[in-house]
């Protein structure tokens, strides 16, 4: 993140005491606003970034395959489930999972 102004500054502060718990974090504000970015510099300045960082983009799931898509599957559990798949949250396992 680039700038000094007061309003970088407070976000910059805000990250540091954040990325040192465990606690979830809901990041918001308009389109364009750097909620990727500061959902990336969450996880690097966490005990998380050895770990993966997943991101999701969940407009782009269909409805019907969100559930799969998160959770994951056995072979078998539906119509066109050929194979087991890990979900996104297993994938993330002591990382971080982006939903956007």
């Amino acid at each position: 993140m680039v700038g000094e102004s007061e309003a970088i500054s407070h976000i910059k502060n805000i990250i540091e005491k954040v990325a040192a718990t465990d606690a979830r974090v809901l990041i918001t504000g308009p389109n364009g606003t750097g909620k990727e970015l500061v959902a990336h510099w969450l996880h690097e300045k966490s005990d998380r970034a050895k770990a993966p960082m997943i991101e999701v983009n969940c407009a782009a799931i269909p409805s019907e395959l969100i559930e799969s898509e998160l959770f994951g599957h056995v072979k078998g559990s539906f119509t066109g489930a050929n194979k087991e798949r890990a979900g996104k949250f297993e994938a993330a396992n002591r990382g971080t999972i982006f939903l956007r």
